[in-house]
């Protein structure tokens, strides 16, 4: 019989190797939630999933950084910064 530790050394040696997904986060716009909050600062995020085309959680997600906004938003953002 083994014990539970040579259970669990086991486990792990059946499970190594495998990828497990995690959540990791990418945020390469650092000011991205600021500039939206400064060019739409009532609903910032309904504005943001409009133009995206996605849900509010999902534009509350970028806002906050804890997801990559697409291109697509990236680009409006600008246009609507240079737009006179």
């Amino acid at each position: 019989m083994r014990t539970v530790y040579e259970e669990r050394v086991a486990e792990a040696r059946a499970i190594e190797g495998h990828v497990i997904g995690g959540r990791d986060t990418c945020v390469p716009v650092p000011k991205f939630g600021d500039v939206c909050r400064v060019l739409w600062p009532d609903k910032t995020a309904a504005h943001i999933a409009a133009i995206g085309q996605r849900d509010e959680r999902t534009a509350k997600r970028w806002l906050s950084g804890e997801y990559e906004p697409p291109a697509s938003v990236l680009a409006a953002i600008i246009n609507k910064m240079f737009e006179r």
